[in-house]
Formats: structure tokens, sequence, C-alpha cells
């Protein structure tokens, strides 16, 4: 299988991690929605939310619940929490994954990105994530 986000779960292919436990991993989207877009991905590989047992999406929504708190105590105004499943409904990536959008004022709303994320964009995201999770 040539999944890319089963590569970046076993470390062989980079993303820009912001966090972890035994199911889960959460990376940077590489090209953001807006600034702080985060995917909760899966480790064991589902196509998506369709073929996985409940607990592992329930868990992967809990996870992404937590991080769309964290960019409201940042000063995010709103966030976006969704996943997409098949091609038809916007899935590119067929690998489990939900998405956690902050929407900012400044921010255009979109669903995808255009550009890649930059370097200091994507430190600047682990960095207030870090200190927000106590990490820092």
């Amino acid at each position: 299988m040539d999944c890319i986000f089963c590569k970046i779960v076993k470390g062989e292919a980079p993303a820009w991690r912001v966090y972890e436990d035994d199911r889960t991993l959460v990376i940077l989207d590489k090209y953001p929605a807006s600034r702080g877009h985060l995917l909760v991905i899966t480790k064991e590989h589902y196509t998506n939310i369709m073929d996985a047992p409940l607990e592992v999406a329930a868990h992967a929504f809990a996870v992404a619940t937590r991080f769309g708190k964290v960019w409201g105590e940042l000063g995010a105004p709103g966030v976006n929490i969704v996943t997409n499943a098949g091609r038809t409904a916007g899935q590119v990536v067929f690998h489990l994954h939900v998405h956690v959008i902050p929407r900012w004022p400044e921010g255009q709303f979109r669903w995808h990105g255009t550009r890649e994320i930059t370097e200091e964009e994507a430190r600047w995201v682990v960095s207030q994530l870090s200190k927000a999770l106590g990490h820092a």
C-alpha cells in the first residue's frame, strides 16, 4: 500500500507532528485552509470513517475536539471539525483523518489551502499548541 499517512505514522515521510497517542497522530496540514489547520490521523489504516470501527472514529473525533477547544482558547472565534468519506465527498487522501480548521476573522473561508505551509508558520503553530498543551 502506498499511503502517505501510513508513511508519516511510521516516520518514513516528513510531517510537522503536534501530538501523538497510541491510536492517533496529529500533524499540520501541508496545504492549510487557515493558520493552524490540523489533521488527526489514525495510526491504523482505514480508508475513511465508513470502514473504521466506531471506537476508532470516536477517539479521532475526541482528539479533534480537544484541539478545536485549544484553538478557541487561543483566540480562534470558530473552528471546523470535519472528515470526508469518499471522493464525491471531497476525500483526497484515502486514510481516515479528521480536519481541525481554526477560523480567524482575517481569513477567507475555504476548505483547502492553495499554498504549502511555510516553516515559519509551522513553527508558530507548533509553538502555540505546545504552550497551550503545557509542553513548553
